[in-house]
């Protein structure tokens, strides 16, 4: 996919609109009118159609928001009526198709929207934060004020930065954007502006339509679990547990997923040294601040299941009911020509079915989904952890000892020369559960939790969880930024035994050193207590005597005076929704601007809203070395 896209966002006010564009060469145009009775001018309004049918459209949220909005704003009309349907769209609850049938026009912009690409919901400002934008700002005025000339020119300014931020994160996800635009010259389906269930949902619906099947929503409703014949153990109390599970009705949340029962949730299963939890998502080992490094003559591996929910679905014909057993050869399919991509080195196509196969799964258990079907997720995910609970017995009783298990694998300690053994009884277990192994060996194990663990392998590094390589392609929209410097200083001591202090003055990027997060009503930064001005106290009196639906009211209203408010005291500074910092030798807190309470893990920080070129000078390098020390503590180390 070219990098031809122009990145666009829109500024709404009561008597000003503002469309910027970002365009692939870096130039950025501005279309505005100021005015309540004001419309784009004809001449922009014709420049604005030809960037769109020129270099498609990419925005943040714009599916839901921009893109109607535009729509209305190129019908020629005025502020005031653009500012009552992004009015109706952010705080009405308005949807997007009764936003078009409102104003009687179909979608003239088409635009790819990031929203539903980036992972795990967040705002713009965050992911920026994720990818390291240069500025993070909020709106410097309410989007009810009418604004002055010198206050819609610093609305344009503020324009600006969000297109930047769009850029930044959209260069994130150009892989995934190739992905979907290749899937959908596959499937001739318009992938772009999808998530991965998503596009999973539109390409299981196309096969289907293939064979004419149509796509039906059943009904949830609670279900029981049945194990299939391969499951059985050689313990009579694993077997009665499965039983007991069998007996059990399983209810279902309000989204319509499956709940696994207190009972079944707060069962500890122990096999060996290694204690066991069950859990809708996959089993997990209870393992806490755990070192696992082999002695001369053994072998620390791990065995896991090739596709493993994929593969249960088909081997244990499951489908959604009103699919018919259609859905069964369509999804066998996919992970067939998945897992043949993937071991000729074809990662496009490994990796595009990867995300039909996830992304349907994750589908079985929401209520609002044509894949619903409850009673196939418990089904897979709870045989997913008995076979894989009958591997570990069998490993365990035959001399093997395995330190730990996560959803669709085990990592084993065992002298070296029983690796023949070791297949021998895998070999076996694949035989019953008709599953495929791969098999893998480390060096070294560090373990917060089963969730949290570095593996040291020959001249590289595995982490999962917290200390993960958030700079990754596959990790840096996932998560907040917080010091990944530490996390990369843990990971070179475990791998090559440098000192922390090495990796960490050798690094010339603030960025690594900076943490960030989403701040409820917004940061304040600058005195060692929330400031204690007349006005606060008053309004928070205020807020204090009257009910709920009140108070939402004067929070409203006073929405200008809240932002106004930090300005009462000239040490005080406000950040805004998404704070980012670094620790400083001559550092305070920042504190939540409503609550007064101080944000978690800010204490000695210094706000940097805007990334500067060089290490700060005052940065508390004592302290990133001390982070380093409490994580390391917390692998077992």
């Amino acid at each position: 996919m070219n990098n031809d896209k122009s990145m666009y966002d829109l500024e709404v006010a009561p008597n000003y609109m503002l469309c910027g564009v970002l365009l692939p060469n870096g130039k950025v145009k501005q279309f505005d009118a100021f005015g309540p009775s004001k419309s784009l001018k004809p001449k922009d309004i014709k420049k604005i159609k030809k960037l769109i049918n020129k270099n498609r459209f990419v925005g943040f949220n714009s599916m839901n928001y921009d893109d109607p909005v535009l729509t209305y704003m190129l019908s020629g009309e005025p502020c005031d009526e653009i500012y009552h349907l992004s009015k109706a769209l952010i705080e009405e609850g308005l949807r997007r198709w009764d936003a078009y049938e409102a104003i009687g026009m179909k979608n003239a912009v088409n635009s790819i929207d990031l929203i539903e690409v980036a992972p795990n919901s967040a705002s713009l400002k965050l992911y920026g934060a994720r990818v390291h934008s240069k500025k993070i700002q909020d709106l410097p005025h309410s989007a009810h004020k009418m604004l002055t000339r010198k206050e819609a020119k610093e609305i344009a300014e503020y324009n600006i930065n969000d297109l930047m931020v769009t850029r930044d994160i959209y260069d994130k996800l150009i892989g995934q954007l190739e992905l979907r635009a290749k899937m959908g010259k596959q499937y001739g389906i318009d992938l772009m502006s999808k998530s991965d269930p998503q596009i999973a949902e539109a390409i299981i619906k196309h096969e289907l339509a293939k064979v004419n099947v149509k796509v039906k929503r059943s009904k949830g409703q609670p279900v029981y679990y049945k194990a299939p014949k391969p499951v059985k153990f050689m313990s009579d109390d694993l077997n009665m547990l499965v039983r007991r599970i069998e007996a059990t009705e399983i209810l279902l949340s309000k989204s319509g997923s499956p709940v696994i029962p207190k009972w079944l949730k707060d069962e500890i299963v122990t096999i060996g040294d290694t204690n066991y939890n069950i859990q809708l998502g996959g089993l997990h080992s209870m393992e806490k601040s755990m070192v696992v490094i082999p002695k001369k003559g053994e072998t620390l591996g791990n065995v896991d299941v090739a596709s493993y929910y994929p593969s249960l679905i088909v081997e244990l014909g499951l489908y959604p009911k009103l699919l018919t057993e259609a859905f069964i050869g369509i999804f066998n399919e996919i992970k067939t020509t998945r897992l043949k991509a993937k071991a000729e080195g074809n990662k496009v196509v490994a990796d595009s079915l990867k995300i039909v196969l996830n992304g349907s799964f994750g589908k079985f258990g929401s209520g609002y989904s044509f894949l619903y079907s409850p009673n196939l997720l418990l089904q897979t995910t709870l045989t997913g952890q008995l076979y894989l609970l009958m591997l570990i017995e069998k490993l365990e009783s035959k001399g093997f000892k395995v330190v730990s298990s996560n959803t669709d694998g085990v990592e084993i300690l065992y002298k070296t020369k029983d690796q023949k053994k070791l297949e021998k009884i895998v070999g076996k277990w694949e035989k019953k559960t008709k599953m495929v192994m791969e098999y893998g060996k480390y060096n070294a194990l560090y373990a917060r939790d089963v969730n949290n663990y570095i593996a040291v392998y020959d001249g590289y590094v595995k982490a999962k969880g917290a200390y993960c390589d958030p700079e990754l392609p596959e990790n840096i929209l996932k998560k907040n930024s917080e010091y990944p410097i530490v996390f990369k200083a843990i990971r070179d001591h475990l791998l090559n035994g440098v000192p922390f202090d090495y990796t960490l003055r050798e690094c010339n990027d603030v960025a690594q050193f900076c943490s960030s997060r989403a701040v409820t009503g917004g940061g304040l930064y600058g005195t060692e207590k929330f400031p204690n001005t007349p006005e606060y106290n008053k309004y928070v009196l205020e807020r204090k005597t009257i009910n709920r639906k009140q108070n939402k009211a004067l929070e409203k209203r006073n929405a200008d005076f809240q932002k106004d408010l930090v300005l009462a005291s000239d040490k005080t500074r406000y950040l805004g929704k998404t704070v980012r910092w670094y620790y400083s030798q001559k550092g305070k807190a920042i504190y939540y601007k409503k609550s007064g309470n101080k944000v978690p893990k800010s204490d000695g920080c210094k706000p940097m809203m805007e990334l500067s070129k060089k290490i700060p000078k005052d940065l508390d390098y004592a302290k990133y070395n001390e982070l380093c020390q409490k994580h390391l503590r917390e692998l077992g180390v």
